[in-house]
């Protein structure tokens, strides 16, 4: 028997590169009969450590290195438990370690804690035998190999293991550069630290005394410590007068189902049904836990999804509140959720709005303890492109090369530095030099490590016990958390709940709570009708911007092919959508068309699939085919379609076998049984969870029905919750715009750090003003709060703080128009900014004080600046416009010339557009092209010059300029695109235009300012040019005579008329 009793493992963070799978490989092939764990501090490897050794048939010890101290001095110490006492005394001690933030801890507390535990002091010095005869009393205390020989206690070898092989002791030093932020030495070599893992050979050598071998076997067989799975470590739930939680849980499903209306036979029987799995597999109390929590957020203004994976399948579920999805209504299987010929707990995954989630946590920690909740760790690994950054820092690599190294490994999900070595770019890195050949052999020897604890974004762990009886604890960013994974912790058996933030809840409750407050209408979410035509009018047209789950640019595509008209739509749209199932979409939009396209494999298919048009989408529809044709269970039918998606060929043969036999014994033809069994596989790989899929289509419908029926609202929440986004701001604003939603600049009096809807339409945020700072609009708004609205210009500069007033703040709020509310144009109040900067006074704040030491302010009334300048304020502020787009303006200014937008024109038709992007190519013939972007104020396309136009238009084109083009309409990716034919500046087409013109045509002639006569010529002239009137009424032109063709006479008409009802024809 060989036992090594001091492995730190790599989830000793950054002071070990042993792999658990390599060390336990290398033990196996060595003989090795036992090994311990012995991590600094922490227990993060236990469960990895614990399965592999198993695997191995290894006996797993488990220990930990500690360093104890009893104020003078300090010792290393290895503790190993004995039993699952001594485990739980581990759990313990490293929780309290981590929780306390201690490198060290006091002699009292390993005397503590020693009953189950063997303890090992490591390199014992004269020094230190006033600790060891704190253990004078213990027997089983020992001292390693190289202590003192004058110190008196049992011996044994004890030598740390942190690397495994000799020449990977480079890989420690690394480590600790990364850890400690340092370089490491090139010049000299890493020589043997002494610490790596020894081979049997190497051990024999040692020649260890009988002293050693003994205590070594004394040490393996005193430790039968083990980890306990699935134990039911359920809290229970404290029930109303101590009732049974079963008797508790039935009476409240019982009532909820009479209070619905629903206690008939098909909801009693599924109930009942739900009931007996629920409880005869001991899982009634996590029910009213979850149930209760959820109760607390729902009366305590915190938003709840509908639900969120498989738990909608449950009417247990549904009556509770959980969720708010009837799985009768959808045909949703409870075996999906909870198969009771699968054990598993239960996942019951929750979505709160986002900025109230800590609530929920919150009133769990209070309910529960302060022990009895924590968070989950996850660990950060030093993957290819982290650690390849890491050992070029500590190598010291410049900025430039690191920024190579990221860039010449491909962005792939799970690469790996060999995977990037075969690329020709990166080897030719890798053999520049031999400095960049090092740097690839230790960032392999590194590379997948372990690196960092992070928290699990959603997972809360739950017990009425202390969660240290059970797992190791530590310290996180938000809190406590377990120092095991999150399988880890459920394999345990401790109970779990995902606790998730979705920001979209938060836009929901929003609009709700503000429609309320401004409109006193009240938004009951489940109320609302479900079958609303405007919404899928919405939803045809491809207008899903803020809508969950619908805003890509390929669902958009489908949904406009596809025209939903009912739920089921939405629903079925946000299933196929994904890799996989993609490639269902034209089959099932075709069927959906045109109902004579529907196909089944077999009739009995029809009640399972007519929904989706025979098309299989659904992970339940897989289930019901099972219990339908083969008699399945479904329970059996849920473990097939799971066996289907992990591709396990030993079961699949086995469940292959059972359909077609079940199938046999209702009559179904082998043949067809076996059509039907591959069909089903195929679809098994990506058939999505239909109970996900409907409660996510319900957060989508909802948030649709707002978007309709309260637009301000809808996009005054949705830009709120981009701040700090121009791009996406931008073109959220542009598709309000659009939708014809009026957008008003930032109002002193009325604008937030948010963006606010009103009657008139919607406020831009504050914060979006560019040099506008968090700090300041917290200032504006809370003096305009506690003193009321801002009287004007000086009365705003008067009574904001002095920290906060400077020329940079007002002239951006000038600018943006944040004060056009009070009359004065922006012009004036920027040459009022030296007033009210030259008179800041420290009694500034005092009304009465201000009023007489300061002389009266008034403003110097100036022009305004140019349309075009105030624009492009606006832009370089906002990131856009808020008054029309200087295109529409221009747009606007220039209608006589007979010009379109991009929305409205039909092929060969003059528009009117700004180039927003170029972009220049080179074709395979050596010619240039270019594919440009343009912009027509409101909608934005692609177009494209070919080679042959594009030579003409290549020396004057240029972003962010007003052109008009002249081209053809093609599709191209089910978007509309522009192959352009002719390109001209403004002035030149208006020349060509007017020069062209062979006849002039008014509209509204009642309301001609300027009288024909006045520049009316006779017809003999050569150059004259007919004016005509058209009645909108009659829809019929009348003559109304000639005038001379020149510029002078054109500039006079145009300026006397509007350009919309002047046409140059």
């Amino acid at each position: 028997m060989v036992a090594h009793l001091n492995i730190h493992t790599a989830y000793d963070l950054l002071n070990s590169s042993l792999r658990i799978h390599d060390v336990i490989h290398k033990a196996k092939k060595e003989g090795y009969s036992a090994l311990a764990i012995t991590d600094t501090n922490v227990l993060y490897g236990y469960p990895k450590f614990y399965d592999a050794c198993m695997s191995a048939d290894i006996h797993p010890i488990f220990g930990m290195t500690i360093y104890v101290t009893d104020g003078l001095y300090t010792i290393e110490t290895v503790v190993l438990a004995q039993d699952n006492e001594g485990l739980k005394s581990l759990y313990q001690l490293s929780s309290a370690i981590k929780m306390k933030e201690k490198e060290e801890i006091p002699l009292e507390w390993l005397k503590n804690y020693e009953q189950h535990l063997i303890i090992i002091f490591k390199d014992v010095e004269a020094s230190h035998i006033q600790i060891l005869e704190t253990f004078s009393e213990k027997n089983e205390v020992y001292i390693n190999h190289t202590s003192d020989e004058a110190v008196n206690a049992k011996r044994i070898w004890l030598q740390s293991a942190r690397y495994l092989d000799e020449d990977d002791a480079e890989t420690i030093v690394a480590l600790h550069a990364i850890k400690d932020n340092t370089k490491l030495d090139l010049v000299n070599e890493t020589k043997s630290l002494g610490e790596h893992f020894p081979s049997r050979q190497e051990l024999e050598q040692f020649n260890f005394s009988e002293e050693f071998i003994k205590n070594a076997l004394d040490i393996e067989n005193l430790c039968k410590a083990k980890l306990d799975y699935h134990q039911s470590l359920l809290p229970q739930f404290m029930t109303p007068n101590s009732e049974p939680s079963k008797d508790y849980l039935w009476s409240i499903l019982i009532q909820q189902l009479k209070r619905w209306n629903l206690d008939n036979d098909n909801y009693y029987k599924r109930l009942k049904h739900e009931y007996n799995i629920i409880t005869n597999m001991g899982f009634e109390d996590y029910f009213l836990i979850v149930s209760d929590l959820i109760h607390y957020a729902k009366t305590h203004d915190v938003m709840v999804g509908p639900g969120r994976g498989s738990s909608a399948g449950s009417l247990v579920s549904y009556l509770l509140e959980i969720t708010t999805i009837d799985p009768l209504k959808f045909n949703l299987l409870f075996e999906r959720f909870l198969n009771p010929e699968r054990v598993t707990m239960p996942d019951i995954d929750i979505d709160f709005e986002d900025t109230r989630r800590e609530r929920v946590i919150q009133y769990v920690q209070e309910k529960y303890g302060e022990h009895h909740v924590s968070g989950i760790v996850t660990f950060g690994h030093l993957l290819a492109r982290a650690v390849g950054r890491d050992v070029g820092r500590i190598m010291g690599f410049d900025d430039v090369t690191l920024n190579e190294i990221s860039k010449l490994i491909p962005h792939k999900l799970g690469i790996t530095l060999e995977q990037a070595y075969q690329e020709d770019e990166f080897k030719t890195f890798v053999h520049r030099n031999h400095r960049n050949e090092r740097w690839f052999e230790i960032s392999k020897k590194l590379e997948g490590l372990p690196r960092h604890t992070s928290t699990h974004a959603a997972g809360i762990i739950i017990n009425d016990q202390p969660l240290f009886n059970f797992a190791p604890l530590t310290l996180g960013d938000t809190g406590l958390l377990t120092q095991w994974t999150m399988t880890e912790a459920e394999k345990i058996g401790l109970l779990k709940i995902d606790f998730l933030g979705l920001r979209n809840l938060s836009i929901i409750h929003q609009i709700v709570t503000q429609v309320k407050k401004n409109l006193n209408i009240d938004i009951e979410v489940e109320q609302i009708p479900f079958d609303d035509k405007s919404v899928f009018r919405l939803l045809s047209q491809g207008d899903t911007t803020g809508i969950f789950q619908l805003e890509s640019d390929g669902v958009r595509s489908v949904l406009k092919r596809l025209q939903p008209e009912h739920f089921e739509d939405i629903v079925a749209v946000t299933s196929l959508y994904r890799p996989g199932p993609m490639e269902e979409i034209p089959t099932y939009i075709t069927r959906r068309h045109d109902s004579s396209k529907v196909e089944y494999l077999h009739p009995d298919l029809e009640p399972i699939l007519k929904s989706t048009y025979g098309v299989i989408i659904y992970q339940e529809q897989i289930m019901q085919i099972a219990s339908s044709f083969a008699d399945f269970s479904y329970g059996e039918a849920d473990n097939l379609r799971r066996a289907m998606s992990k591709k396990n060929r030993v079961v699949l043969e086995s469940e292959r076998q059972h359909f077609i036999d079940g199938s046999n014994k209702n009559g179904y033809d082998e043949r067809v049984s076996k059509q039907i069994f591959d069909l089903i596989l195929k679809f098994a790989d990506y058939g999505f969870p239909r109970a996900h899929a409907v409660s996510y289509s319900k957060i989508a419908y909802i948030m649709g029905y707002l978007k309709v029926h309260y637009p301000n609202y809808f996009y005054a929440n949705i830009l709120s919750n981009v701040i700090g986004n121009e791009k996406k701001t931008a073109a959220i604003i542009d598709e309000a715009k659009h939708q014809q939603l009026n957008i008003l600049p930032p109002n002193i009096n009325e604008s937030h750090w948010y963006y606010k809807a009103s009657a008139k339409g919607i406020y831009l945020s504050l914060r979006t003003i560019k040099g506008v700072g968090y700090q300041s609009v917290k200032l504006i708004v809370e003096e305009r709060y506690q003193n009321g609205k801002y009287k004007d210009f000086f009365d705003f500069t008067r009574r904001i703080p002095k920290r906060v007033k400077n020329r940079k703040l007002l002239e951006a709020l000038i600018l943006v128009g944040a004060f056009d509310t009070f009359g004065k144009n922006r012009a004036t109040l920027l040459q009022a900014i030296d007033q009210v900067l030259d008179l800041i006074s420290d009694v500034e704040q005092d009304d009465m004080i201000f009023d007489l030491l300061t002389p009266k302010q008034t403003y110097e009334d100036k022009d305004e600046l140019p349309d075009k300048l105030l624009s492009d304020y606006e832009k370089e502020y906002l990131g856009f416009y808020i008054s029309k787009h200087p295109v529409e303006k221009e747009f606007e200014k220039k209608q006589y010339l007979g010009i379109y937008k991009l929305s409205n024109a039909q092929n060969y038709q003059p528009i009117l557009i700004q180039l927003e992007d170029i972009k220049q190519i080179r074709t395979k013939k050596g010619q240039n092209m270019a594919f440009i972007t343009m912009n027509d104020g409101i909608t934005l396309m692609d177009g494209v010059i070919f080679p042959d136009k594009f030579k003409r238009y290549e020396t004057t084109l240029s972003t962010e300029q007003m052109y008009i083009v002249i081209g053809k309409f093609e599709k191209r990716n089910q978007q509309n695109q522009l192959i352009v034919h002719q390109l001209y500046e403004i002035n030149d087409y208006k020349n060509k235009k007017l020069s062209d013109s062979k006849q002039v045509v008014l509209r509204n002639i009642a309301e001609l300012k300027l009288e024909i006569d006045q520049i009316s010529c006779d017809t003999s002239k050569a150059n004259s040019i007919e004016i005509k009137g058209f009645n909108e009424m009659s829809k019929k032109m009348t003559h109304l005579g000639f005038i001379e063709k020149n510029n002078s006479n054109f500039e006079q008409l145009i300026q006397s008329y509007k350009p919309s009802d002047i046409r140059f024809i």
